[in-house]
């Protein structure tokens, strides 16, 4: 019975160095998994973050500058305005014009988005096109870059989120 004893502390002895090694792989494996999963969460919040500030300032202002009113046919016609001047121009019953109401929203919702951002950005109906006005949609794209750390180093991020809001039937 001692002899193997003897035996197994042996072996024990001449496998502790490969036992070392496989640990650290092992370890190694394991921080590099938790370090990609890490990445992935930080974008996924961050994509998540930039898709709500999208829609909240898109519905705001389809909200503030959508107008209703009957046609000379008697049909209910909807209208978005991009300002209240415009609106004031057709005699039109509105809280505010879309665009107006979109520059308080980002205004108030900008800082969330720079407090874990180095770069934020926002474009408005894709460069004020009237013809979305016309068509009752507020388009917004929110873009947004950013630096996250990945192992040992950091990654440059750009992303962008986009939404759109009508005033559908």
């Amino acid at each position: 019975m001692n002899d193997s004893l003897h035996h197994f502390l042996i072996r024990v002895k001449e496998e502790r160095g490969a036992t070392m090694i496989t640990v650290l792989f092992f370890l190694f494996c394991l921080g590099s998994l938790l370090s990609i999963l890490l990445f992935l969460e930080q974008t996924d919040y961050l994509k998540m973050k930039m898709q709500h500030t999208a829609d909240l300032i898109t519905k705001g202002a389809r909200a503030a500058g959508k107008w209703e009113y009957v046609d000379t046919n008697g049909d209910k016609q909807i209208r978005l305005f991009a300002t209240t001047e415009e609106a004031e121009r057709r005699d039109a019953d509105i809280i505010r014009g879309a665009r107006e109401e979109a520059g308080i929203l980002w205004r108030l919702n900008r800082p969330n988005l720079e407090r874990t951002s180095d770069e934020v950005s926002v474009i408005n109906q894709k460069g004020e096109r009237p013809y979305l006005y016309l068509q009752g949609i507020y388009h917004l794209e929110v873009k947004v870059e950013k630096n996250i750390p990945v192992f040992w180093d950091e990654l440059f991020v750009k992303m962008n989120r986009v939404s759109q809001s009508g005033v559908y039937e």
